[in-house]
């Protein structure tokens, strides 16, 4: 595992298949949302979270969310509007070929919010990038 550190707030992890390769690494950090009464929000562009990875990962199948088949020109706006909102614990989004402008947009919304976001783009084969 390789993992790089461009900022303080910003670490890449590279990574084989998105959302599962991130349930598995992130496993302890997403077990610890749990306790907290917030969403876990997963958005992408296409299924691809399964139940049997939740439940694998041990995370309450009540509080996973997982919005799909949303168009990469509104991702970086429901993104925003769910950090603005401080209702989940965490969000992990698929966005591929995300610019610089819409990376320095989360991060800000990231900053005035207490939630986590993973961002995967597997499209680029691109490791996943964390902001706290």
């Amino acid at each position: 595992m390789l993992i790089e550190h461009s900022s303080p707030q910003l670490m890449a992890i590279n990574f084989e298949t998105p959302f599962q390769q991130v349930l598995q690494q992130q496993r302890p950090l997403l077990r610890s949302f749990n306790k907290e009464k917030k969403w876990q929000l997963w958005l992408s562009d296409r299924p691809m979270l399964k139940r049997s990875w939740i439940n694998i990962a041990g995370l309450d199948k009540q509080k996973v969310v997982h919005l799909t088949h949303l168009n990469k020109e509104n991702l970086v706006s429901t993104i925003e509007k769910a950090l603005q909102n401080k209702t989940c614990s965490y969000i992990v989004a698929c966005i591929n070929g995300l610019n610089e402008q819409a990376k320095q947009r989360l991060q800000q919304a990231v900053l005035t919010s207490d939630t986590c976001l993973v961002l995967v783009d597997d499209e680029q084969n691109q490791s996943p990038i964390q902001y706290h």
